[in-house]
């Protein structure tokens, strides 16, 4: 959901400005849903508009809900989010420099929401599957690797 100094791309090339538009887009292979997705914005209170990845999810759910979400996502969900991850980082050095500061610790994506998929619920416990997390170790690994070849 982190607002993107760089922004990265979707799979069909549009320029998003979180990782969570280029996740949310990819469910999609129509290119006028995929479109939509990745151009999710919100206004504040003062009517400025702004990057809003919970927008972007809440209208994926809704073409998911009516039967839009591509044949093969359940497939390619994890490299569709590896792929997104590793994007993030190569484009902002910042957050990349914030990654690979946490040395070899363990990340773990903690929730409140009961999503044991990608993290834990409740934050804190066992119960979840970290994949998440685990990509993000691995995205931290190969920048880690490439800052010593």
């Amino acid at each position: 959901m982190y607002p993107l100094a760089n922004w990265i791309e979707t799979e069909q090339g549009i320029s998003v400005p979180t990782s969570e538009h280029a996740y949310q887009a990819a469910k999609f292979k129509q290119p006028n849903i995929h479109r939509i997705i990745a151009g999710a914005r919100s206004r504040d209170e003062n009517k400025t508009v702004y990057a809003d990845g919970v927008v972007s999810k809440e209208l994926a759910s809704i073409f998911v809900e009516q039967g839009f979400i591509r044949p093969d996502f359940e497939i390619a969900k994890r490299g569709i989010m590896l792929a997104v991850v590793t994007m993030k980082f190569d484009r902002n050095p910042d957050l990349a420099e914030m990654l690979i500061a946490t040395d070899d610790e363990m990340i773990v994506e903690g929730n409140n929401w009961g999503d044991r998929y990608w993290g834990v619920d409740p934050i804190g416990s066992d119960n979840g599957e970290n994949h998440l997390g685990r990509i993000l170790m691995k995205v931290r690994r190969d920048l880690q690797n490439n800052l010593v070849q």
